[in-house]
């Protein structure tokens, strides 16, 4: 106990240094702290002074400035006042409106080429054209199908053919058809169809060449050479018939060769207009033709299309070309006549009618007892009664029905209606 009675104390010397120690540290803080401030104080107090300094300065030039030139120091301040908005504002509002606009112009460009793309583009055309221009189907059938055209090639018998004036080249009595000039037809289908392609007038005089076309059961054509023809010349390409209009009476006779044809007389070998040739077998003929289903009559009123076709010594012949002629009305549509009254009476001591011997008919003593503008009918008009009253004979007393038809010179007649004959 006592030994630990004895350290004690050296235990409690210690505490003292670190006090010590302790209360050093402190000072020298505080020492540090007071130094900072101070010197803090002394830089604000410096900078204040400074500043108070430079701003009195500044008020000094403000004001001589301001005493020598006022009015100048108005206009430089109005300018410094407005050069600092014009700065901020332009800063501000040109990046921004430059910005916004660049930006525009990049999407419109890009737009546009879009667009400028689209109508460019050649993809609808390009199949268009391709489905119309394509040969492949065409190629196809040529390859995969041979017309009988491309199989068969008929020949043609080469030379000149000298035919018989107007020969029918259609007709297989004649020799002239053109299947007929095909050399190998026992190599060829038997159905071949074969046509002259070129007019060949057998009738009038010359040489002639005409090709000569196949067709094909299919339908296939061609033309697989040409035949030439020599017509003889005769008389027709010597002589021209020329014709007029003209106009006949009613039951009129008429001569074609003097009333149709205008060529002089002696214009046609052995020309009938001359009474020696009139009736022989060697003359020139003329025969009249209708160009409609009427055939020509002068009893018939009204206007013809007609031609005459010209029979020449050698047998050639040739029709004219078409004239017309017109028929006049006849007298019986021109001249009309009725009776005077419904009822007449005579005597039964005369007679009505008597014999007209170079007319060889009946006719009326007097026509203009029974009938209205008798004098208007032409001489050769025969009038004469129809039933029991047609007699030279006197006629016994009593009362007849009749009526009387009158005759023209140019054939035409009508009868008149019924009226009464009283004889007494």
């Amino acid at each position: 106990m006592a030994l630990l009675g004895a350290a004690v104390p050296a235990v409690e010397g210690t505490p003292t240094a670190m006090a010590a120690k302790k209360t050093t540290k402190k000072a020298k803080k505080s020492t540090k702290k007071a130094a900072k401030k101070t010197t803090k104080k002394a830089k604000k107090s410096t900078k204040k002074s400074v500043k108070k300094s430079t701003k009195k300065a500044k008020k000094a030039k403000k004001s001589t400035k301001k005493k020598s030139t006022k009015k100048v120091a108005k206009k430089t301040s109005k300018k410094k006042a407005t050069k600092k908005p014009v700065k901020k504002v332009a800063k501000k509002k040109v990046v921004k409106k430059t910005a916004k606009k660049a930006a525009p112009k990049k999407t419109t460009s890009k737009k546009t080429a879009k667009k400028v793309v689209k109508k460019a583009t050649t993809k609808k055309p390009v199949k268009k054209v391709v489905k119309k221009t394509t040969t492949k189907k065409p190629a196809q059938k040529v390859i995969k199908r041979l017309t009988m055209a491309d199989k068969y090639q008929p020949k043609v018998k080469s030379g000149t053919v000298k035919v018989d004036w107007g020969a029918d080249l259609t007709s297989y009595l004649e020799g002239y058809r053109p299947e007929d000039f095909i050399t190998n037809k026992s190599s060829l289908p038997s159905d071949v169809g074969y046509d002259y392609l070129d007019k060949v007038d057998t009738k009038k005089g010359g040489t002639y060449t005409t090709r000569i076309q196949a067709t094909y059961s299919d339908g296939s054509k061609e033309v697989v050479g040409s035949v030439t023809f020599v017509v003889p010349t005769t008389d027709v390409d010597k002589y021209q018939p020329t014709v007029h209009d003209v106009a006949l009476e009613y039951g009129a006779d008429y001569s074609i060769r003097k009333d149709f044809i205008t060529n002089p007389a002696g214009y046609f070998p052995n020309d009938p207009i001359f009474s020696q040739f009139e009736w022989t077998s060697d003359r020139t003929q003329f025969d009249l033709q209708t160009d409609s289903e009427n055939s020509f009559s002068v009893r018939e009123p009204g206007t013809y299309t007609v031609h005459v076709k010209v029979t020449y010594p050698d047998e050639s012949y040739e029709d004219t070309n078409k004239f017309k002629i017109t028929v006049l009305p006849s007298q019986a549509e021109t001249i009309k006549v009725a009776p005077k009254a419904s009822s007449f009476t005579v005597s039964s001591s005369s007679a009505l009618e008597y014999r007209d011997y170079d007319l060889l008919e009946n006719t009326l003593v007097d026509p203009s007892f029974f009938l209205t503008n008798a004098s208007a009918l032409p001489k050769g008009t025969v009038v004469y009664f129809n039933g029991s009253l047609d007699s030279t004979d006197t006629l016994d007393p009593g009362k007849y029905e009749s009526y009387l038809t009158i005759k023209f010179p140019d054939g035409s007649s009508y009868d008149t209606d019924n009226f009464i004959v009283n004889v007494k």
